[in-house]
């Protein structure tokens, strides 16, 4: 699979999830915010550090994380042809491997929701459950993950953590469209990374 390809492909999921986001949006007062307790964004200030320069702070969510060794972000991303309420920020890792990230108003049943936005992201043929579900941990707060393969055998393997508490949740979605299952332990372990390093508000 070419970069351009995967690149077209993490297009279209984050178009997909940006019209699942519209339905969820389209019934709140105002727009999604960071979930409570999201660090303030920072700039990096001329001559800051290598290491400080590794951490993105999101402007639209108002959380942080450390970017983990070979990691990009994308801050605030926009994609063509769709009504999306706002952006999503964008996480590019080794080849093939995408995250992005985003805040919604708290769902009734996160675990539910990660499942949906799963499937809407992945645009492919997906289990009726989802084989990986457990606690999660994001920033210190609360969170449900979920993970599975699209389709079943040899496909995309999608992660998604929500946070579980407050008014608005977190979500934060991992894809390795490359269908190695052998690569599964090691994205995992690299997804685990990626939600070490957010840091939310107090």
């Amino acid at each position: 699979m070419s970069a351009h390809l995967s690149r077209r492909r993490l297009r279209a999921r984050t178009a997909a999830i940006s019209l699942t986001l519209a339905g969820v949006v389209a019934g709140c007062s105002s727009h999604a915010a960071g979930p409570p307790g999201a660090s303030a964004p920072r700039s990096v200030a001329p001559g800051a550090s290598a290491q400080a320069a590794r951490v993105f702070s999101s402007r639209l969510y108002g959380y942080a994380v450390a970017l983990p060794a070979g990691w990009a972000a994308d801050p605030g991303e926009r994609w063509d042809g769709v009504g999306a309420p706002g952006p999503v920020d964008v996480f590019r890792g080794r080849p093939y491997v995408a995250a992005w990230a985003f805040a919604v108003p708290r769902p009734a049943s996160p675990a539910a929701y990660a499942t949906a936005i799963t499937r809407t992201a992945a645009q492919l043929p997906c289990p009726a459950a989802p084989p990986i579900s457990q606690p999660a941990v994001i920033g210190g707060v609360q969170a449900g993950l979920i993970g599975m393969r699209c389709p079943a055998q040899g496909g995309v393997l999608m992660l998604t953590a929500v946070t579980t508490g407050g008014q608005s949740a977190l979500v934060v979605t991992f894809e390795d469209p490359s269908g190695i299952s052998s690569a599964e332990r090691a994205d995992r372990a690299a997804f685990s990374e990626l939600l070490a390093g957010i840091r939310l508000r107090a």
